[in-house]
């Protein structure tokens, strides 16, 4: 039972968070952010290397201006496993990392192969470039360009938050901090080089911003771009087009198909048809095999309908029944945030490779927990497991890997262990039991149990990954859906809302900024 005391607290810190802050206020949280942000991953030995090869040999032909390299034939040339180029990703970070490399000059110093290098129809350039790299030692320099993609998902989530009244407050920093100390958020950069992930999920969020504030060509260019970026941009929009005002779904859909054709159309036709798989299938088509479906053996074409096309079909099978519940008060910050967050956690359901997929559910549940104005403790729970299960240190094989991130990853469930500990020894002495921290205690526990130096042991039985998989999503689609739940339970439909010129029936309106142009009435 809370006190006096308790309720007088809480009421400061609520009081502090929703205080305005001025613009200077804000950009000095955005630059702590992202200082915070920077550090953490150069800490754990900067952006890997592990998988730059899908990326980074597009990156060098786009920054020398060889397009038409940018997704070369395969070669027979035995390349070393951390520099093996393939299966290459979507067309949209390549092309920015390219234009940047080239401002920047990365490997200039050392001659670009020539075309009769790069060979007839790219046959030999990744070998050329393969080569060049280390003459050059461009490699290092161009992962770096990954620290760049915080930016994208800073801009996404400041964007989201104002359009939702959580902006230019105390919500605005504390969120952005918050996102830049949570492991699973450096994921794509340090477990894996995968900047395409956090490009895509900073668009996407500017989408759903840009939905919320009744701008739906924007709202389709960059769901569009995002897509472009990483493919599971799809689920953010799918539920868009299933809820998107019947009179603004032709412009949505038309922004969307020609900012993406802008993209993928020259750089298909350049390099003769070879980049479609990857603009189709990205880079996850590959032959690891790991989650619930991987450890089972799924066939082909049934791997392809579970993990790509059912996800899909989930979410605007939500996404319709949430309109059928809400109405347009699907566009309510709680609802439009559980929507999107629980069809971004069907990703994973019938995954194939996870770990550092977490962070798009990771992100979009600590907005959620912000637009509602509480962070619930389940969800620090959940986050504190998702690191050790898919830890986001660096494993060694990468030769930007520090050493001690080995050791880090051993650690840190030893030390998740003993505050939850401490956590329920207090919840003891105060006659209360929050029994998510016992679940954390026992997840913990059972992590411990696999690492040092009780692996390999009689008191080790290693866990498959599917285990870990369907426990922490089970957890995450609970936290992502409970709120859209609640919503349709609770939604009075008692407010007639007026937005940008559409009347539409709410269940609750309110100003999302200084200047808006959304208007309630007493219905």
């Amino acid at each position: 039972m809370l006190t006096h005391t308790d309720t007088a607290a809480a009421r400061v810190r609520e009081s502090w968070f929703n205080r305005s802050l001025s613009g200077r206020w804000c950009v000095l949280g955005w630059v702590a952010a992202a200082t915070i942000f920077l550090g953490l991953v150069a800490l754990c030995g900067a952006p890997s290397q592990g998988d730059a090869a899908e990326s980074v040999y597009s990156t060098w032909a786009i920054a020398h201006g060889y397009l038409s390299c940018a997704y070369a034939p395969a070669s027979s040339f035995h390349f070393p496993g951390i520099a093996r180029p393939g299966p290459f990703i979507a067309p949209l970070w390549p092309l920015l990392s390219g234009g940047l490399a080239a401002m920047i000059g990365i490997g200039h110093s050392t001659p670009f192969p020539s075309q009769n290098a790069l060979g007839p129809h790219c046959s030999t350039a990744l070998v050329a470039m393969y080569h060049w790299s280390f003459r050059s030692s461009a490699i290092g320099q161009t992962v770096r360009l990954g620290y760049l993609s915080w930016l994208a998902l800073m801009a996404g989530v400041v964007a989201l938050l104002r359009a939702c009244g959580r902006g230019r407050c105390g919500w605005e920093p504390t969120a952005l901090v918050l996102l830049a100390c949570i492991p699973a958020v450096w994921m794509p950069l340090v477990q894996f080089f995968h900047p395409q992930d956090l490009l895509a999920m900073g668009l996407a969020l500017g989408s759903v911003a840009c939905a919320r504030r009744g701008w739906w060509a924007w709202a389709g260019i960059l769901v569009a771009l995002a897509i472009t970026s990483q493919q599971f941009a799809l689920l953010v929009a799918a539920p868009l087009i299933v809820i998107v005002p019947a009179n603004r779904r032709v412009r949505f859909a038309a922004a969307a198909i020609a900012a993406a054709m802008l993209v993928i159309v020259p750089v298909v036709a350049v390099t003769s048809g070879r980049a479609f798989q990857a603009v189709v299938l990205g880079s996850g088509n590959t032959s690891t095999m790991a989650g619930i479906v991987g450890e089972n053996h799924v066939p082909g074409a049934l791997l392809v309908i579970l993990s790509r096309i059912l996800p899909i079909a989930l979410s605007m099978v939500l996404a319709r029944w949430a309109l059928h519940r809400l109405g347009s008060a699907v566009f309510d910050p709680v609802p439009l945030l559980s929507l999107v967050a629980t069809s971004l956690s069907f990703r994973l359901v019938f995954e194939r490779n996870i770990s550092y997929y977490f962070m798009a559910l990771a992100v979009s549940l600590v907005l959620l927990d912000v637009v509602r104005g509480r962070i619930r403790w389940p969800l620090v729970v959940w986050l504190a497991l998702v690191t050790p299960a898919f830890s986001a240190a660096s494993w060694g094989f990468a030769l930007t890997a520090e050493p001690w991130g080995i050791q880090w990853r051993e650690c840190f469930p030893l030390m998740a262990m003993a505050l939850a500990v401490v956590l329920v020894g207090f919840d003891s002495i105060g006659g209360r039991m929050r029994w998510n921290l016992v679940a954390w205690l026992i997840g913990v526990g059972m992590v411990i149990a696999n690492l040092p130096p009780w692996a390999g042991t009689g008191l080790s039985h290693p866990l498959p990954t599917w285990f870990w998989q369907l426990g922490l999503l089970v957890a995450g689609v609970a936290m992502a859906v409970g709120p859209l739940v609640a919503s349709a339970r609770n939604d009075p439909g008692g407010v007639t809302c007026k937005w940008r010129g559409i009347t539409v029936q709410s269940g609750r309106c309110f100003r999302t900024e200084a200047g808006s142009d959304l208007e309630s009435i007493k219905s």
